[in-house]
C-alpha cells in the first residue's frame, strides 16, 4: 500500500502520520484538508509580511538591512543581496533571479540598493519567497506523500 511512484513526494519524519490519515479520510478528503492547512500558512506569511508598515516591521527591515550590509556603506551590491536571500533559506535564487531582484529594486539604477529601494522591495520578495520555503519545508518532513 506504501509504494513510491515515480516523482512522487519526500519521505520525512510526518510521512507515517499522513499515510494514517490517508486511510482514515481518504486521497480526495486528506487533500482537501491539506489545501487548507497550505492556505491558511500562506496566509499567515503574507500578514506576517504586511506587518512591514507597523513599528515592528519597519525595526525588522532596518535590523536586516543592517545585517545584509556586511561592509556597512548604507548600500546593498549584488554579492550582498545574495547572501542575504541565502541566509534566509531561499537557496534556490540563483544568480540570474538574485540580479532580476536587485534591478526591480534599484529605482536609481546605479546598481546597488539604499534603505529605501529596500523597504519598496522586501515585503514582495520576502512573500514569494517565504511561500516556497514553507512548501520546500513541507516536502522535506514528509507532509505531501
Amino acid at each position: 500500500a506504501m509504494k513510491k511512484k515515480a516523482g512522487s513526494h519526500q519521505e520525512g519524519i510526518f510521512s507515517p502520520a499522513v499515510y494514517i490519515a490517508k486511510t482514515i479520510l481518504g486521497e480526495d478528503e486528506l487533500n482537501k484538508v491539506r489545501a487548507k492547512a497550505i492556505s491558511l500558512h500562506s496566509d499567515v506569511i503574507k500578514s506576517f509580511v504586511e506587518t512591514v508598515d507597523s513599528s515592528f516591521g519597519q525595526r525588522a527591515l532596518v535590523d536586516m538591512f543592517k545585517v545584509a550590509d556586511k561592509n556597512g556603506d548604507g548600500k546593498l551590491d549584488n554579492d550582498e543581496v545574495r547572501e542575504a536571500l541565502h541566509s534566509l533559506g531561499f537557496s534556490w535564487l540563483k544568480e540570474k533571479q538574485v540580479a532580476g531582484i536587485l534591478k526591480r529594486a534599484d529605482q536609481d539604477k546605479n546598481g546597488v540598493i539604499d534603505y529605501q529601494e529596500f523597504v519598496s522591495e522586501a515585503p514582495k520578495t520576502l512573500k514569494t519567497n517565504l511561500v516556497k520555503l514553507a512548501k520546500k519545508n513541507g516536502g522535506e518532513l514528509g507532509f505531501l506523500v
